[in-house]
């Protein structure tokens, strides 16, 4: 049985997808969050944030707030903002950067696959936090922004997705630097290929998106009875060799006391450690660290002789926990303690310099990224990684794709 399953989703009007669709919340700073809202009726913001129109601030948990999301959310179907598909569809996503090419197919996934570990899961996630999103999933009842997972890739999935897509899009849009660009697959025909498709595909894992996963289960087990819709949640599924996996590196605001010459020879116990001329330095492999420190980098490369078998010493964010953030720093919580704050490799080493060389961070840390092998691997053993491991792109946007739970089913 397919893992994945076609949907009834909400979209934006053709011709008002472009003034729909938003940025996650939080990826706003709230001026223009103020901007957007007061100039765009339109905003997919005003679902996220409906007070924001008129000046108020709420806590998101707020009832009422929810609750007024809701009522927005279903005035925009009214005012055909958006409107629910007539047949139960996939959708293929394709965001298109100058240096790489992004496509997933959106669907929704039983909630039940990841109680039964059909879902693998790398990440630990906060209970407080699983609640809160269950909360607001059962009062706003939508699926805006869908969880990223991936799986191997398959060359019948990469062949099915090129010929679907060869279709004139629903949407072709730019937004925020990309191209965007969505096709509803809703024929019977091509519902049926892209189910024989996923078929083989006996599990997922997520990308991105641990808590989004875990609260609509949590709503599963509350409401499935209620509202057949929430026995399942919405996702992205985008092949490993269509997503882009980063590392996380680390910054430590000061150094305990430790001078330079201190912190390199305790380093100097499990690493060799070499200066680099250059404005820049990377690592290139697997267990290579870098560290900028007094305006200058330099290679950390773990021994041999230090290498073991346990598989969380592999893991370089492990290494660099266990070896050196709390060893030489006293860092063991990379959770709570305050000392520590994590950069997107992303950003790439212009970032990592500018904010030592500020004297906001005494010292960073770049890693070698998170190779997939790696990451199916941890993830098929039960594994947790570290916290902030990996970065995966794209960024997805709100309001292309709406899952509505309550309509659903």
């Amino acid at each position: 049985m397919s893992l994945i399953h076609p949907f009834r989703g909400v979209l934006p009007l053709k011709e008002k997808v472009s003034q729909v669709i938003s940025k996650p919340y939080d990826k706003y700073p709230l001026s223009e969050v103020k901007e957007i809202v007061q100039s765009n009726p339109d905003s997919f913001l005003h679902v996220i944030k409906p007070e924001l129109a008129s000046g108020k601030r709420t806590k998101p948990d707020n009832p009422e707030a929810l609750k007024k999301s809701r009522l927005k959310f279903l005035e925009f179907l009214q005012q055909n903002v958006l409107h629910k598909v007539d047949s139960d569809s996939y959708f293929i996503y394709r965001q298109v950067k100058p240096n790489f090419v992004y496509t997933g197919l959106l669907a929704t996934i039983d909630a039940a696959a990841y109680r039964d570990g059909r879902i693998k899961i790398h990440e630990q996630t906060l209970a407080p936090k699983e609640g809160k999103l269950k909360d607001y999933l059962k009062v706003v009842g939508i699926n805006a922004e869908p969880v990223m997972f991936t799986y191997p890739h398959r060359h019948e999935i990469d062949e099915l997705m090129n010929r679907l897509t060869a279709n004139e899009p629903y949407a072709d849009f730019h937004f925020d630097g990309k191209q965007h660009l969505l096709w509803q697959v809703s024929t019977p025909s091509d519902v049926d290929a892209v189910i024989a498709a996923f078929e083989p595909i006996d599990k997922v894992y997520v990308a991105d998106g641990h808590h989004r996963s875990a609260s609509s289960v949590l709503l599963s087990d509350e409401m499935s009875d209620q509202h057949p819709g929430a026995s399942r949640f919405m996702g992205i599924f985008i092949p490993d060799h269509n997503l882009q996996l980063f590392e996380f590196n680390r910054l430590v605001k000061n150094t305990g006391g430790l001078s330079k010459e201190e912190i390199i020879s305790q380093l100097g116990e499990d690493f060799d450690v070499s200066l680099q001329a250059g404005a820049h330095f990377q690592p290139a492999r697997l267990h290579e660290f870098s560290m900028y420190i007094d305006s200058e980098w330099y290679s950390l490369k773990l021994r041999h002789d230090q290498i073991n078998n346990q598989l969380g010493d592999k893991l370089d964010a492990n290494i660099l926990s266990q070896r050196i953030l709390a060893p030489i720093f006293g860092i063991a919580d990379l959770r709570n303690d305050s000392r520590i704050d994590f950069l997107s490799g992303l950003n790439g080493t212009d970032e990592l310099k500018r904010l030592v060389d500020s004297g906001k961070f005494a010292v960073a840390f770049g890693l070698f990224p998170v190779s997939f092998e790696q990451f199916f691997d941890f993830s098929d053993r039960g594994k947790m990684m570290p916290p902030k491991t990996t970065w995966f792109e794209p960024k997805l946007l709100n309001g292309l794709v709406i899952y509505d739970l309550e309509l659903e089913g």
